[in-house]
């Protein structure tokens, strides 16, 4: 038997606010509301715009006049990012996120050990493996995934890694830079 088909690798991650908020603006940018609210405010601050340069009252006038058509995608562009970073801080005071998380990885399994509980997970759950710039995203659903931040691996873990997750995973699922 090739040892290599027996690799084994554990990884203790340690999540900074960063790591989750990016995340979750991620997750946040996928809503359809999200986008459908992004949208209008960036319509409404474009016919603003549109409306500035094309006016022929002062600017004083102008702006009180259409003061709605800044409040409004103000109000929108702060929002949606103040709330994400409100879930963050939540989720910051969580175990997992505040102490860690001890992954270990197999060819037949995952197991995630928070420390007073651990847990299995077999590949098939996932149905995509995505490594974007700062992390790796282990799918369940079209929004939802375990989060590890690369800064957990070392350069050789990262090799170790990816080799059992495409021995372990569908190809297809897997998508690696």
């Amino acid at each position: 038997m090739n040892i290599e088909t027996n690799e084994e690798l554990m990884i203790d991650v340690k999540f900074k606010v960063t790591d989750v908020l990016r995340y979750n603006m991620s997750v946040a940018l996928k809503s359809i509301a999200n986008k459908l609210a992004l949208l209008i405010g960036g319509i409404l601050f474009g016919f603003f715009i549109y409306k500035l340069f094309n006016r022929d009252i002062p600017l004083d006038l102008f702006v009180v006049q259409n003061i709605m058509l800044i409040v409004i995608p103000g109000i929108i562009f702060i929002m949606i990012p103040w709330r994400t970073w409100q879930v963050t801080l939540a989720q910051m005071q969580l175990p997992a996120f505040a102490f860690g998380v001890t992954y270990t990885f197999s060819q037949h399994k995952i197991i995630l050990d928070v420390g007073e509980s651990k847990e299995e997970m077999r590949w098939d759950l996932f149905i995509q493996i995505k490594e974007t710039k700062n992390d790796f995203r282990f799918f369940v659903d079209p929004v939802r995934a375990q989060l590890i931040p690369k800064h957990n691996f070392s350069k050789e873990e990262l090799g170790v890694f990816k080799r059992i997750a495409v021995r372990a995973a569908k190809k297809e699922i897997c998508k690696f830079k």
